[in-house]
């Protein structure tokens, strides 16, 4: 029995030189640029050429075009935030009152502004540690060093101290 008799009746296997072709996409959406690309390298030569030329083409198109709706959406989202502050800041703004006695022009005439956020000041701030004067500093406040000249500058850190005979 030759060699050829005996591969004719063995059913093939991948082994013996079949080829199983596979095609995945790794991550992502499969989207119209990759279907495009996979169809356009499966034609022969002048086509698929000229196929992935045009699908380069319109990648390039379709880029620019979504990043000007992106932009255009943002800057529609700018001005309806912008519009929201100004009228949070319309309702919160204290208006300041003007008073005017008498006639324009005529002796008499004055004209008075006055604005609460400023008539009132600032608020003081409330904090948990005392700043004022009559509070007490440190428990245990800290040495001077210019003052101390029994040793170096930091002996009172490591706690020497020379004394004098």
């Amino acid at each position: 029995m030759s060699s050829e008799e005996s591969n004719k009746t063995l059913p093939k296997t991948p082994s013996q030189g079949s080829l199983y072709k596979f095609e995945h996409q790794w991550g992502g959406e499969d989207t119209w640029y990759t279907k495009g690309k996979r169809w356009a390298n499966k034609q022969k030569f002048p086509i698929n050429h000229f196929a992935l030329g045009v699908l380069e083409w319109l990648w390039n198109h379709w880029v620019d075009g979504k990043v000007e709706m992106e932009m255009a959406s943002i800057d529609r989202q700018v001005k309806e935030i912008g519009k929201v502050w100004d009228e949070e800041d319309e309702r919160n703004r204290v208006k300041p009152e003007v008073v005017e006695t008498g006639v324009f022009g005529e002796e008499g005439w004055s004209i008075s502004m006055s604005n609460p956020d400023i008539i009132r000041g600032s608020q003081e701030s409330e904090s948990s540690m005392g700043t004022g004067s009559h509070e007490k500093g440190l428990a245990n406040p800290l040495p001077d060093p210019w003052s101390d000249t029994s040793g170096d500058w930091n002996d009172w850190a490591i706690g020497l101290s020379i004394k004098k005979r």
